[in-house]
C-alpha cells in the first residue's frame, strides 16, 4: 500500500522528535527481574505495570522506578490480561513485554528510530527473542515464516491480542510485520527441573487446544515430533555451536515436544485415571 492510497491518519508523519510510547509489563511474584526489565526501557514515555496478586516487592520495586501500577488480581488468561494492561497505557502505540526479559541497546535503538520516522498505524513490528540456557545466549528457534508471532510494537488503536487464543497468543493486525533489529533477551536462568517444568505446564495447555482443534496423536506423531524437534533446534537453528548447553536446550524442547502429544494421546485414549489393576491383572474381589 503507498502512501497515496490511504489516509493521513493511517500514514503517522511524526512531526516531534519522537513520539510518545507506552512499555506495558504483567508481573506477579518477580522482585528479582523487575528492576532490570524497567531499566532496559528507561527511555521510554511510560511503564505500565498490571500485576496480578504478588506477595512479595515486586509492586513496590516498580513504584519506586517511576512505573504506573496497576492490579489485576483474578488472572484473565494471557491475551485478556494483556488486553487490559493495555488499555491502562496513556499512549496509542505500545511496546509488551514479560518481566522477564531485557531489551538490548541495539532493539532500544530501533524502537526509538521507529516511532521518530512515518509509520503504517496497521504495521506491527516483530522482535528477535532469545532465550538463555545455562549462562548461553542461544539462537532463535523460530521459522522465519512466524515474525507474525513476535510482533511486539503496535498501535494499540488498530492492532488486538486474539482472544481466542489460550496460549501462545498472537497480535492480530491488517498490516505488515516488520522486523526490528537488536535481540529481546529472554533471560531467567532456569535449571534444567525447572525448564522442563514450565515446558510440562505449557504441554498440558497445548495439548488440550490441540484436541478442541480436532488434532489426534498417534505412536508415529509421539515418535518422530520430539526428533524432528531436537533436529530443528540443534542442527537447523544452530544451538550445535552452543556446546553441551545447545546439546541440553535442544534435548529439553524434544522432552516437550513429546510430552505435548503423550498428553494429546491421553486425553483420546486414557480421559479417566486407572486407579485400580484390571481383573486380568489383579483378580480382586473388593467391591468397590
Amino acid at each position: 500500500m503507498s502512501p497515496t492510497q490511504v489516509d493521513s491518519d493511517t500514514l503517522v508523519h511524526s512531526q516531534t522528535p519522537q513520539l510518545p510510547l507506552s512499555v506495558v509489563i504483567l508481573t506477579k511474584n518477580e522482585e528479582a527481574f523487575i528492576a532490570r526489565c524497567l531499566a532496559s526501557v528507561s527511555w521510554a514515555d511510560e511503564q505500565v505495570v498490571l500485576d496480578s496478586g504478588s506477595h512479595d516487592r515486586t509492586r513496590e520495586i516498580a513504584a519506586a522506578l517511576g512505573a504506573k501500577v496497576y492490579e489485576q488480581e483474578a488472572w484473565l488468561g494471557w491475551s485478556a490480561q494483556r488486553t487490559k494492561a493495555i488499555s491502562l497505557a496513556q499512549h496509542d502505540w505500545v511496546f509488551v513485554m514479560d518481566v522477564d526479559e531485557v531489551v538490548t541497546p541495539e532493539l532500544a535503538a530501533a524502537i526509538q528510530t521507529v516511532m521518530r520516522q512515518p509509520r503504517y498505524n496497521e504495521d506491527g513490528y516483530s522482535i528477535d527473542r532469545r532465550d538463555d540456557f545455562h549462562g548461553v545466549l542461544l539462537p532463535s528457534i523460530r521459522r522465519r515464516d512466524k515474525l507474525i508471532n513476535c510482533v511486539r510494537l503496535f498501535n494499540r488503536r488498530y492492532s488486538t491480542y486474539d482472544s481466542t487464543m489460550v496460549v501462545h497468543e498472537e497480535v492480530r493486525f491488517t498490516g505488515k510485520a516488520i522486523p526490528l533489529s537488536g535481540v529481546l533477551l529472554h533471560w531467567r536462568g532456569w535449571t534444567i527441573d525447572q525448564q522442563i517444568a514450565s515446558l510440562n505446564r505449557y504441554a498440558t495447555v497445548e495439548a488440550e487446544v490441540l484436541y478442541s482443534q480436532g488434532h489426534r496423536a498417534n505412536a508415529l506423531s509421539i515418535i518422530l515430533r520430539p526428533i524432528l524437534r531436537f533436529l530443528w533446534c540443534y542442527i537447523a537453528k544452530g544451538c550445535f555451536r552452543k556446546g553441551i548447553q545447545g546439546l541440553n536446550y535442544s534435548i529439553v524442547r524434544a522432552i516437550g515436544e513429546y510430552v505435548r502429544y503423550a498428553k494429546l494421546w491421553e486425553m483420546e485414549y486414557i480421559p479417566q485415571p486407572i486407579i485400580h489393576p484390571p481383573a486380568s491383572v489383579y483378580p480382586s474381589n473388593v467391591k468397590v
